[in-house]
Parts: structure tokens; C-alpha cells; sequence
């Protein structure tokens, strides 16, 4: 029922309670519809996105009593905070009991912790599937621990425990200010199992004696103890003495302690400030909370500082060096890499080869110019203790200018790039999902999709991958009176732009026409998708759609012999923008279509963009290499026409 699922007559329904919002509206007190499918995995995996879908109506109808990420957090923090301080008191008592085994006490702990484990991940149905049978084996559970965690959920069972009483949760989200919708019932319970989860995680604190704010407390006890030293005036500032004036006796200062967790609510504040500003989109909040967290967790975990006011650049350094040297390159892709440790984290990347090691230096930098803003932000609140840190210094270097920017990536030949046309998935392909790979001789199947129409799309229109994998259908304008088609290429819900410039339409080459792109378009449109390559897209993801259309249109390009280093979809990009120049176009004319800026005052202020005739006729100057592929009929893939979810798709992963 977590998933609002139910089965009748073999087939799975799907039914909610509607929103306050959405029910005033439309005077309905619940929702129901058929998700016509049998299978129950795929019946879960779609009415999670039927609440999605129901989640973001009952928002933009008004109801804004959603929790907050910042409320969610705090409701986190209490429950970690409360149950942290029982299990202490528990231990406590245990210790001083006759008979108290400590090996046992960190048993019992750690049946608990997967007891919770699996309510965090699985709701209050929860029950030890295969899968997780595996993995507590190889943590080190034996069958009579599996069976413990059986009992204890069947226990917290028959005790209604599980689900969490009422009161208990609706106590939780009214401590935040928040309202009690059914919706935030939801995300109160999960908050509360992941909050227990996170405390019963602290065994060795309880019976190994690792308190973590044990570190510094000494010389923290030390410096309190100790007088501030007085403050030195400038000498052409003399004290004036006032006779009529009582002599003033002032207290000193007591130092100033901020916990490093509240270096993450700094981090939220710059993110808020800056969406409100239109500074940043979802994405660029994401990333600078993103870093803000791996921050507060290497200080914590990897320094022992628990208090922001000893935090010194040494510390600082040691965190660009682990940056630099010790975490997986492609840390962050993955939505379990935030859950992991420091040091699982460093193991994770001892384990692949050392050029798979540390983040590179353009990313250092962005990642550092989120930390300056958070940390600007936080002096600016009274955070003295930071004036102190330099994150200037530990910026990488850009690369010097050996060589001219138009020799730094390698060339793609046309006749090259005529070989990637020649490959399965443009004449004669196994599948829908093996597309790489050739199909029966004499076979002629294809499947209209990313993979068949990106390539094609970004030779005939110079767009880069994620403009047109994150384009959406009516971004493709071609059914006005009197106006050629192209693509409107600009901001969507979907993806962002590079700039500015690179807002832009592009006609459509007569071959594009030809070979049924527009066919595809009004298809795909029909079916009530609003992305113009649904195949791409995975709600358990969100990772940039280009990523998904680069992990098939690889091997298409070893298929093609381009096995070169930098010679990708935008080595097509890049040609064809040197074809244009050979055909003596101005780089004004190609900046216009590549989405370029100017250089200058007279070329970027005191001009206009070409009217869509005019570029046309430059789009029409490139050399035709497709051809040979035969115009057919629209073939979708299969589970894209019965939009049903990607086969792909891993929901499980986001909820590990």
C-alpha cells in the first residue's frame, strides 16, 4: 500500500486519497485508475510515478503544504537526536547490569540496525527478500541473526509499532510548522525509520567508547577557561575617559561554537538565495548542497572536528588533496556514493586504477566556488573563524595555451563520420535491444529512436548532445502556415542551455525530412509524451539524458573504427562547423547556427540573428552523407509505443 496499489481480478489499480487542493477543485475525494498490467514490479514502478505526477498537480493547485528539504531535515535530526540519546541510556543501564556482554550488546545493536534497515528501504511491509539475505551474509550475519531480524519485524508487528503510531508522526511534522496531509504522513514515516536507522548505525559509540565529540573537547574545556586576550586600539584612536560616566565592568566573550552540521544550513540559505535570485536551477543547488555535505562528512569523519571554529586551512587542504588524489573520479553519479564514508569512499577509489582517481581541475574549482559563497555567507552571520580560510590558494590551475584552441581537439573526417551511417542501427539492426548489433542478412529493421536520429540531428543542425537528448516535442516547430521547420533550442523543464547564446533556432535539412524525423515527432507527440526521445529517459536517474544516449552511441563508433580519444558526438558538432567555414561562411553566420557568441562589441551588441531563410541556405551548403539509409516507416521501440517504464529504469537503487 506504500505504492496506493491493488490487485483485482489479476490486474493492479492504482488509488489515492486526493490532495487538499486538487480535491476542492475537483470535488473528488480519491483517484483511481487501472495501470493495466498483471505484474507487480511494474505496477509499482508506474504508480510511483502516478504520485510523482499527482504530487507536482496538487502543487501547482495550490498546495504548498509540502515538507521542505530543510523541514525534512530537521524532523531527521530530532529523531536521530532522541533515539541516539535512549540507546545511550539503554547501554548505560546495561553495562552496570551483573553478567553484561559487550560482544552480545553489539549483536543485538546490529540486528536492530538491519531491522530498521530494511523499514527505511521497504516501508512498514517490509520482510527479508533474497536479495537482502545476500547482503547481510556478506556483512557477516548468520542464519540465526536473519531469523532474529524475522522475529524483531514481526515483533515491532504485533506491538503496533510498525507503522508508526499517528500521533507520533503527526507530533513530528507539526514540530516544523507543517501540516499533517497525507503526503507528509508519508514522509514523516520514512524519516522516522531512516532516523532510528542512523542511531542504531552508532554501536561503537555506545560499546567500543568512539564518541566522536569526545575529539578537541580538552582544549575546548582549556580555551574557555582561559581569558580572551584584550583588544590593542590604534594609536591615533586615544580613550576618552568621561568623568560623569559610571566605570563599566563587561563580561568576556564566551567562545563562539557552531557544529559543522550547521555548515549545511548555511549551504541550504546560499542555495535558496541564489534560486531566488535566478541565479541558480535545481541542478546547481543539488551540486553545491551536494558538496557542502561531503564537506561537513570529511571533517567530521576523516578530521574529528566537530566544532566549525577549529576548523584551520590544513584541514581545508587535506580536503582538496582527498579530492584530488584519493575519491573516485566519477563520484556523485551514482545515488549511493552520498550514503557511503570517507573512507568507504576511499577504498571505492583504491579499487578502480589510478586514472580513475580524483575529481579533474575544472571541477575542483566549481566545487570550491560553491564552498567560498557558503563560507562568504557564513562570515557575513558571524562566523569569524572562517576569515581565515583561503580557498583561493587551493585552486587548480587552468592549462596553459601550448596551442591554438582549434588544434586541441582531434578532427573528425567526413568520410570517417559517413562510416558511423553505415553501422546497424541506420540499415539493419538485431533488436530494439541489442541495436548495435547487426541483424539477419538481408534484414532491413530499424527502430526509430535517440541512437537513429541524435547522429543525424547533430550533423544536419550543429546542436550539441544534451540540446537535442533533452529537447522536448514542441520545441520542434513544423506545423505553422508559411514558416519553415526547426528547432527551438532553449531552456526546458527538462535540461538548461550551455549560455545565453546558445538560445537559437535551427531549420531542418530537407534530408532530416526525408529520412522521417518530423513523421517521428507528430508519432511521438500523439502518444502524449512531452520528451522528444522518451527511450532515454529513466525516472530512477538523473543523470543528463546524454549520458543514457553515450552509453549506446559508443560502441557505434567503435563499430566505425573512431576509436580516438575526443572523437564523440561532439567531434560531428565540430564538423560541422569546419564544413560551413569551408564553404566561406563568416563566423558571425556559423555562430548563429553553432550557438556561439561574438568577439566583439559590433559583432555580440550591433546585430541581429539571421531570419530562419537565411540560415537555410547555410545548413543547405552541407555535404548530404546519408543517403544510402532507405526512408521507412516509423518504428518505435516497443516499450516506448506501450509507454510503459525503461526496462532500465532502477527504482530499488534510489531507495538503497
Amino acid at each position: 500500500m506504500a505504492f496506493h496499489i491493488f490487485r483485482r481480478q489479476a490486474v493492479y489499480y492504482w488509488r489515492r486519497r486526493t490532495p487538499r487542493a486538487l480535491a476542492k477543485l475537483l470535488g473528488r475525494q480519491h483517484l483511481s485508475m487501472s495501470l493495466r498490467t498483471t505484474n507487480r514490479a511494474s505496477a509499482r514502478r508506474v504508480a510511483t510515478q502516478v504520485n510523482l505526477f499527482l504530487d507536482d498537480v496538487a502543487m501547482l493547485a495550490g498546495g504548498t503544504d509540502q515538507l521542505s528539504r530543510s523541514q525534512i531535515e530537521t524532523m531527521l535530526h530530532a529523531v536521530v537526536e532522541k533515539h541516539v540519546a535512549k540507546l545511550d541510556l539503554v547501554a548505560f543501564a546495561a553495562k552496570n547490569a551483573p553478567g553484561f556482554n559487550a560482544d552480545k550488546a553489539r549483536a543485538d545493536d546490529r540486528r536492530a540496525l538491519w531491522t530498521y534497515t530494511l523499514l527505511d528501504a521497504q516501508g512498514h511491509g517490509a520482510v527479508v527478500r533474497p536479495e537482502d539475505r545476500e547482503r547481510m551474509i556478506a556483512e557477516g550475519l548468520s542464519e540465526a541473526d536473519i531469523e532474529a531480524v524475522k522475529r524483531h519485524l514481526a515483533m515491532l508487528r504485533a506491538n503496533d509499532m510498525v507503522p508508526t503510531k499517528y500521533h507520533v508522526l503527526r507530533q513530528m511534522i507539526e514540530g516544523v510548522q507543517a501540516a499533517p496531509t497525507a503526503m507528509n504522513m508519508d514522509v514523516a514515516q520514512g524519516t522516522y525509520f531512516r532516523g532510528i536507522r542512523l542511531a542504531l548505525a552508532q554501536s561503537e559509540r555506545r560499546y567500543g567508547g568512539m564518541r566522536i565529540e569526545d575529539e578537541g573537547l580538552v582544549e575546548r574545556l582549556l580555551l574557555a577557561r582561559n581569558d580572551p586576550p584584550k583588544p590593542t586600539l590604534p594609536a591615533a584612536s586615544p580613550i576618552v575617559v568621561r568623568t560623569d560616566d559610571a566605570p563599566r565592568h563587561e563580561a568576556p566573550p564566551v567562545p563562539q561554537f557552531i557544529q559543522m552540521a550547521d555548515f549545511l544550513q548555511f549551504a541550504e540559505r546560499v542555495a535558496q538565495q541564489n534560486a531566488a535570485d535566478n541565479h541558480w536551477d535545481e541542478k546547481t543547488q543539488r551540486q553545491a548542497r551536494s558538496i557542502a555535505g561531503l564537506f561537513v562528512k570529511f571533517m567530521v569523519q576523516d578530521q574529528r572536528i566537530q566544532d566549525l571554529g577549529l576548523l584551520r586551512q590544513e584541514h581545508v587542504g587535506k580536503f582538496v588533496d582527498f579530492l584530488r588524489f584519493d575519491i573516485y573520479k566519477h563520484y556523485g553519479k551514482s545515488v549511493r556514493d552520498e550514503s557511503l564514508t570517507i573512507e568507504q569512499l576511499r577504498e571505492k577509489g583504491r579499487s578502480v586504477e589510478k586514472a580513475k582517481r580524483g575529481i579533474g581541475g575544472e571541477t575542483l574549482n566549481r566545487h570550491l566556488t560553491f564552498l567560498g559563497q557558503i563560507r562568504d555567507h557564513a562570515i557575513a552571520r558571524g562566523s569569524k573563524s572562517l576569515e581565515g580560510i583561503d580557498l583561493t590558494k587551493l585552486r587548480a590551475k587552468s592549462r596553459g595555451k601550448n596551442k591554438r584552441a582549434r588544434d586541441e581537439r582531434t578532427k573528425l573526417p567526413i568520410d570517417r563520420a559517413r562510416a558511423i551511417f553505415l553501422t546497424a542501427p541506420f540499415s539493419n539492426c538485431a533488436s530494439w535491444d541489442e541495436l548495435g548489433k547487426w541483424g539477419e542478412e538481408g534484414g532491413s529493421q530499424v527502430f526509430h529512436c535517440a541512437l537513429y536520429f541524435v547522429p543525424i540531428l547533430i550533423y544536419y543542425t550543429g546542436a550539441r548532445r544534451e540540446e537535442l537528448c533533452g529537447a522536448m516535442v514542441d520545441d520542434i516547430i513544423f506545423d505553422r502556415e508559411g514558416c519553415r521547420p526547426y528547432i527551438h533550442i532553449a531552456a526546458n523543464e527538462q535540461r538548461r542551455i550551455k549560455n545565453a547564446q546558445s538560445k537559437r533556432n535551427i531549420p531542418i535539412h530537407p534530408e532530416l525530412i526525408r529520412l522521417g524525423f518530423l513523421d517521428y515527432v507528430g508519432k511521438i507527440k500523439a502518444l502524449g509524451y512531452k520528451l522528444l526521445f522518451p527511450d532515454l529517459y529513466s525516472p530512477s536517474s538523473r543523470s543528463p539524458l546524454g549520458n543514457r544516449f553515450y552509453k549506446l552511441f559508443k560502441p557505434i563508433l567503435t563499430a566505425a573504427k573512431i576509436t580516438e580519444e575526443g572523437l564523440g558526438a561532439h567531434a560531428v558538432r565540430h564538423l560541422f562547423g569546419a564544413q560551413l567555414k569551408k564553404k566561406l561562411l563568416t563566423k558571425e553566420d556559423r555562430a548563429d547556427l553553432l550557438g556561439h557568441g561574438g568577439d566583439s562589441e559590433t559583432s555580440e551588441r550591433y546585430c541581429e540573428p539571421h531570419e530562419l531563410d537565411t540560415l537555410f541556405e547555410f545548413i543547405m551548403k552541407l555535404e548530404v552523407i546519408t543517403s544510402h539509409i532507405e526512408s521507412r516507416d516509423i518504428n518505435l521501440i516497443p516499450w516506448v509505443e506501450k509507454k510503459e517504464v525503461a526496462p532500465f529504469s532502477q527504482p530499488s537503487r534510489a531507495k538503497r
